[in-house]
């Protein structure tokens, strides 16, 4: 398998990560599709986390999140391709809480692309601080999740 991602594919996958955050905290539920694939599986925590399979699964549950849920911002993306031509994102995000408060953690994404454009396939959701609950925090990532010269993209200025 190649690791070539166009300038393209970047582009797009930045911007599927970027929206989640405008959908979610907005509770966009129909946009929801521009993130997600239909098979999603979302791991939110670590532990004890909630485990959603599929987009419709994750709708309700944004759907039920409370008025004053924390607003995400996603940040500090890298893209990682496997051998066998997986695409991983790994993001980090902020959360303000309503009372100005501030948790962050790590977005571990398997993105696909679609005929409809990038989507994510998997989500875990990686909470760092502060922490609570005994929550292992960062050393929950695993290798499959760490940067490696061999696992950066090789970018192609074309598109294909």
């Amino acid at each position: 398998m190649t690791r070539e991602l166009s300038t393209s594919d970047i582009t797009g996958i930045h911007q599927t990560l970027a929206l989640f955050a405008h959908a979610v905290d907005n509770k966009e539920t129909d946009a929801l599709s521009l993130v997600f694939t239909d098979d999603v599986t979302i791991e939110i925590g670590v532990g004890k986390g909630t485990v959603l399979h599929g987009l419709d699964a994750f709708r309700d549950y944004v759907r039920r999140l409370p008025a004053d849920a924390a607003d995400h911002q996603t940040v500090d993306t890298i893209i990682l391709v496997d051998s066998d031509g997986t695409v991983r994102a790994r993001s980090r995000y902020l959360a303000v809480r309503a009372d100005g408060s501030i948790t962050n953690g790590d977005y571990l994404d398997i993105v696909t692309r679609t005929p409809r454009g990038w989507r994510i396939n998997y989500r875990r959701t990686v909470h760092r601080y502060p922490r609570v609950d005994g929550l292992i925090g960062p050393t929950a990532i695993t290798d499959e999740w760490r940067p490696e010269p061999a696992r950066a993209p090789l970018t192609i200025q074309q598109d294909r």
